[in-house]
């Protein structure tokens, strides 16, 4: 059975392709279309590449899946809706600000006829006839949003029993799930309706403090672990408590500071929220635009004042408190030895470090596509479950994207009349040029889906080097310099590096790094003293680990620093020419592509 599995209308759409309950294919449209995230973008030409990568046609699919729950549109959502506008309106009316309309539920309204299942189907039709999909579409399955999240972590985890926590923004009327699974099926346990997302807690945050929400919620992470020094004075958790409220075995948001009220400021947070922190200090941040502020005497990045460090070191607290209440809930009250988490809120490392550490469970898979885009793949393998094919599928890597062969890299460089040489050891002279201390970009095999580049299209350097990750924020990557970068390492020398690893293959779960090996390897610890590695292992990536075996006999650490394949604000590179465009536009030293390689003068 082939089951075309989609993401679309919404964030971070995707398409991917199970054949007998097997994944063969998986893109992200941000990839195709070089617009960051695609927000609301039907995946078109990720279809289009799910398909042709197997030799099909539309005529070939037998079910489309899709993980919104369409069945709620108009009716049950609008009645959500009222229901918690009715609640909250006294207090609504209280933050009225500048002549705004605080209502957001009429905006709401507005929303709910997209998703009734007919105009989905029709916007599913539109969709694929403009990819090029010629003939009839085939039967489309909605599933639950939450438990096409939980079907994706749970189905691709090696548990065959594990609790499944599943955290987003939203989905249809459920913003966080806990269930369980056992064997073959899920059960679900409880949810957390609208408006107790904490997704639109961290996006609220995410947009007060400057930063674009849906999208920068991993700067947010990074910038919370500069304020691990000043937790002791940090004066921003007691406010911000009233936003989040974390209880004996459960949370809160209270959506007047998120949903219900005026929007001067931003669409993620209300003006409640303003006077909130603003009364506690009215100068810590103002809400302005740029990203430079006079810093001792200095120009810098506006984040690194206290307020801005504070507060996001505030806003990741309670985060992960709230994640640790509902994790121990799974291990103190359904006896969940190992967790899988899925939802957008899954792609934050640090929380999903804390889960491991504090919850009691023994082991954690974190799904790499945490965001939306997974729910392609769970919803797929929710239909490919209901026709009776056997789903599970331990993931061990997320190379599924478009490979490119030798001949058409040949093809192109001769095309594009660059100097280039063929090399007989692409890894052994990438290991060179890294002991060297090159900044060295690598193209080989399939493209990675989700947000990290795990040794497919990535962006390399030593970590031995104390001054690389400076150089490469700043003349490569083009980002703020307090951002962190990953390490990937040979899996079997991970207990040599990390403290306490059971899950790391995909740079989703943070780990404090071993005391003795930290100053060794500067470059990929980040101020807390946590790494967020990916361990590769010889039979799955053969050519990346010979590239860290080579290296590790120059420098005595098979550990390189691996950062996407991609500069600040633009989605990971997909194709060759891609490649060529970014490694000229940036501080890159060489290019490491198949067999071929470019150096800079």
């Amino acid at each position: 059975m082939r089951i075309l599995g989609i993401n679309g209308f919404g964030e971070n759409p995707a398409a991917c392709l199970l054949q007998d309950g097997k994944l063969v294919a998986f893109g992200e449209e941000e990839r195709f279309t070089r617009l960051k995230g695609s927000e609301g973008i039907f995946p078109a030409k990720a279809a289009a590449y799910c398909l042709s990568s197997a030799k099909l046609g539309l005529r070939d699919i037998d079910r489309i899946a899709f993980g919104w729950d369409t069945s709620k549109y108009p009716w049950a959502m609008a009645r959500n809706f009222g229901r918690n506008y009715l609640r909250y309106r006294g207090r609504e009316r209280q933050t009225y600000h500048k002549g705004k309309d605080p209502s957001s539920f009429i905006t709401a309204l507005e929303t709910l006829f997209q998703f009734h299942p007919t105009a989905v189907r029709s916007r599913i039709q539109e969709g694929l006839r403009a990819a090029g999909l010629a003939g009839d579409v085939p039967p489309v399955d909605f599933v639950p949003h939450h438990l096409a999240h939980a079907y994706s972590t749970y189905f691709c985890s090696r548990f065959d029993r594990a609790g499944i926590l599943t955290i987003d923004g939203s989905g249809e009327d459920v913003c966080t799930q806990l269930a369980m699974g056992e064997g073959n099926e899920i059960r679900v346990l409880e949810s957390y309706p609208i408006p107790h997302s904490l997704g639109w807690f961290y996006a609220a945050i995410t947009q007060y403090l400057g930063f674009i929400p849906y999208r920068d919620e991993g700067k947010l992470m990074g910038l919370a672990a500069l304020g691990e020094e000043r937790k002791g004075k940090n004066k921003w958790v007691e406010p911000l408590s009233r936003v989040l409220k974390i209880g004996k075995g459960y949370y809160e948001v209270d959506p007047i500071y998120t949903k219900f009220g005026g929007h001067y400021y931003g669409s993620r947070f209300t003006d409640a929220l303003v006077d909130l922190l603003t009364r506690v200090d009215p100068h810590a941040v103002p809400i302005s635009y740029g990203e430079k502020a006079t810093v001792n005497g200095r120009v810098e990045s506006k984040y690194l004042l206290e307020g801005y460090v504070d507060i996001a070191w505030a806003a990741q607290e309670l985060l992960e408190r709230a994640a640790l209440v509902l994790a121990k809930k799974l291990v103190q009250e359904h006896g969940a030895e190992n967790i899988c988490v899925a939802g957008g809120v899954g792609l934050n490392c640090k929380m999903n470090g804390e889960i491991i550490r504090q919850s009691g469970c023994k082991n954690i898979f974190v799904q790499p596509a945490s965001s939306d885009s997974g729910t392609a793949l769970g919803a797929a393998m929710y239909v490919a479950k209901q026709f009776g094919e056997k789903i599970r599928q331990p993931l061990r890597h997320v190379h599924f994207g478009p490979a490119f062969s030798n001949d058409d890299i040949y093809s192109l460089l001769r095309n594009s009349k660059l100097r280039f040489d063929k090399l007989d050891d692409p890894a052994g002279e990438a290991a060179r040029l890294l002991e060297e201390g090159n900044i060295i970009a690598w193209f080989q095999g399939r493209m990675e889906f989700g947000p990290r580049a795990l040794g497919g299209r990535s962006i390399l350097a030593s970590p031995v080097f104390p001054n690389i990750k400076d150089k490469v924020n700043a003349q490569v990557k083009y980002r703020e310099a307090w951002r962190p970068f990953c390490p990937s390492l040979a899996s079997e020398r991970k207990e040599d590096y990390l403290d306490g690893p059971n899950e790391a293959s995909f740079m989703i779960v943070a780990y404090p790094i071993k005391p003795s090996v930290a100053g060794a390897v500067p470059s990929i610890v980040h101020v807390d003293g946590t790494v967020r590695p990916q361990t590769v292992e010889h039979e799955v990536n053969p050519i990346f680990y010979s590239l860290l075996e080579n290296l590790g006999k120059r420098t005595g650490h098979p550990v390189v620093l691996n950062t996407s394949f991609n500069v600040r604000s633009e989605p990971i590179i997909c194709t060759p020419s891609e490649a060529l465009r970014c490694f000229y536009s940036s501080g890159l030293d060489a290019l490491v592509m198949g067999d071929f390689i470019l150096k800079k003068a």
